[in-house]
């Protein structure tokens, strides 16, 4: 009873891991993007970070898709993969809202206005909560799991089997 959580904290542990990973290589690629679209070509801020964003969420999704998540049964489906991305996306905007309503609450609520307690509201606090937002999003809405079709055999022998419970 007591081992159980244990258990299945055991058998997530690879799947945060990947998640942690990618997650990392895409907060590395909206860094590295932003920096060099604001010094080297003199981007405007907002524009940078939508650009450094955007390209960042991509990789994460592809990272996530195929390695992360990639041994969840999922469709290939063109219609499947865009809701999925479009879901993806969803999730990864509410998790900036929560690390955005973080770094409001700081400064805007409890008067803290430090560029360290910036960086701890928004960064070290709204990044956990807001990571994992983004875990349980997209391990149970974007990347479900889903059941193997049932082979003929299988179907034809539950059919009788509930036919069976009917009378």
């Amino acid at each position: 009873m007591f081992l159980a959580p244990f258990e299945r904290l055991s058998r997530l542990a690879p799947e945060v891991s990947r998640f942690a990973l990618v997650g990392g290589l895409g907060y590395a690629t909206d860094v590295v993007l932003f920096n060099i679209l604001r010094a080297l070509l003199e981007t405007p801020s907002l524009l940078a970070k939508f650009v450094s964003l955007g390209v960042a969420t991509v990789i994460a999704y592809l990272g996530n898709r195929r390695w992360t998540y990639g041994h969840r049964a999922t469709s290939d489906d063109a219609a499947d993969a865009r809701r999925r991305f479009l879901l993806f996306v969803g999730w990864s905007c509410g998790g900036l809202a929560i690390q955005l309503g973080c770094l409001s609450l700081s400064r805007d609520v409890l008067g803290f206005d430090s560029l360290l307690a910036d960086n701890i509201s928004g960064n070290v606090i709204g990044m956990a909560l807001a990571t994992a937002f983004r875990f349980w999003g997209y391990r149970t809405w974007v990347f479900r799991a889903t059941p193997p079709a049932p082979d003929a055999a299988c179907s034809a022998s539950n059919a009788d089997d509930v036919s069976g419970l009917a009378r």
